[in-house]
């Protein structure tokens, strides 16, 4: 069907753009790496449970993305007074400059495709939006039938 070849062709040229347009401070970071340091950065907080839930992973895949942040210095672990059982992260100096520049890259790729969404009529981008909502939620019913998140 045409319509998923476009969309496989969509997925593509918008993992090479993010490629080209990547800073070497990112190479060596996978999509999960970065977007839980970015997690971290917006959560108060943060521990495995919370940074799970915001990315939708498990606890399991957290803790080993936690363990190789750590083990690169982008972020350290800590505990309150008075509850040493729990643990949470916080950004080194590293990760918050691998945060700020996933942010920007981020505000890049936006300008980027709105430039392209102004030369778009209010009714096509409604329907796309409408078929986008309703494909999304297709997908994680999927997800959820194979007993993910």
């Amino acid at each position: 069907m045409e319509l998923l070849q476009l969309l496989a062709q969509f997925l593509e040229r918008q993992d090479l753009l993010s490629k080209l347009t990547e800073s070497e401070r990112l190479h060596g970071y996978g999509y999960s790496d970065v977007h839980a340091i970015a997690a971290i950065a917006a959560i108060d907080h943060a521990n495995v449970t919370k940074i799970a839930a915001h990315l939708h992973m498990t606890r399991g895949a957290v803790s080993k993305i936690a363990k190789r942040l750590r083990h690169s210095g982008c972020i350290t672990p800590y505990t309150e007074p008075g509850n040493k059982k729990e643990v949470y992260y916080h950004l080194t100096k590293k990760g918050a400059a691998l945060c700020a520049e996933h942010d920007a890259r981020h505000r890049q790729w936006q300008q980027r495709d709105q430039a392209f969404l102004r030369r778009c009529d209010q009714r096509q981008l409604q329907a796309v939006t409408r078929f986008m909502r309703d494909y999304n939620a297709y997908l994680q019913e999927q997800i959820q039938q194979l007993g993910g998140r």
